[in-house]
């Protein structure tokens, strides 16, 4: 971790498998981005039934060129968080941190926990082994609930997806295999994320004994495995049934029970 350290970053807050280092006129964001990686764990080991705490490593550096020095990398336009799986370690930048930071940070750490857990890995540009509706939908189970307007947030992507329902407008998980965040219209992307949300949602009320637990299990054990016949395997529905299943429940439950905890 020294190869990131560098003078100004001279304060440290220290927190069970975390640690941040920042300058001390960061600390509010640090103490940020601590809060929202200990909440952030919590969903995490629950979702993944995972016991230990996830480490992360995280600099927060004051200015580009800091960021550039450390990294060996500029900092890209659109860039907020870079995070390195392979090391936990997470790079912010206080002059470019992103707009809901508790949301970014939580989705991050949810990325790398995924990615360890399920074996997933890349196996073309911009497309992983697991598809991308059950890997986002996985990861923002908990980075959902984390922002301020969460239940507003989550309510109204309800209704947008029994809207679209309606209108047979739901997009099919065939399309979102491939990286959902790439989808170039904002709208159907956001309803893309909403409904991987609640796919992952439902899926877990469905099979609530440890099914990301034994679709990591088997998909670490069979590297050739697909990923569509390992969650048929576990569930016993293919991911079209699956989908059936999920368009019933868009239909008949109300919004409050939809993004309840429960």
């Amino acid at each position: 971790m020294e190869k990131f350290q560098i003078e100004n970053l001279d304060q440290k807050f220290e927190y069970g498998t975390f640690q941040i280092f920042f300058a001390v006129q960061d600390s509010l964001p640090a103490e940020e981005v601590l809060n929202t990686l200990d909440r952030s764990s919590e969903w995490l080991k629950k979702i993944f039934d995972i016991v230990e705490t996830p480490r992360m490593c995280v600099f927060i550096y004051s200015d580009p060129a800091s960021f550039e020095k450390s990294t060996g990398r500029p900092i890209g336009p659109n860039e907020t968080v870079r995070v390195l799986p392979g090391e936990n370690v997470m790079l912010l930048c206080s002059c470019r941190l992103p707009k809901m930071i508790d949301e970014e940070v939580s989705r991050q750490l949810s990325y790398m926990v995924f990615t360890e857990e399920m074996g997933d890995r890349e196996i073309a540009t911009h497309q992983y082994r697991c598809p991308s509706w059950l890997r986002e939908g996985a990861c923002l189970q908990g980075s959902s609930r984390l922002r301020r307007d969460s239940k507003v947030y989550l309510l109204d992507g309800w209704a947008a997806l029994q809207e679209a329902e309606k209108t047979d407008k739901l997009i099919k998980p065939s399309v979102m295999v491939k990286n959902i965040n790439l989808i170039p219209d904002p709208l159907r992307r956001s309803l893309a994320l909403h409904e991987a949300f609640f796919m992952i949602k439902y899926l877990i009320s469905l099979y609530p004994e440890k099914f990301f637990h034994r679709y990591g299990t088997l998909m670490k054990a069979l590297e050739d495995l697909d990923a569509e016949k390992a969650f048929s395997q576990i569930t016993g529905l293919s991911v079209d049934k699956f989908f059936w299943l999920f368009r019933e429940w868009i239909r008949t439950t109300n919004g409050l029970v939809a993004i309840s905890d429960g």
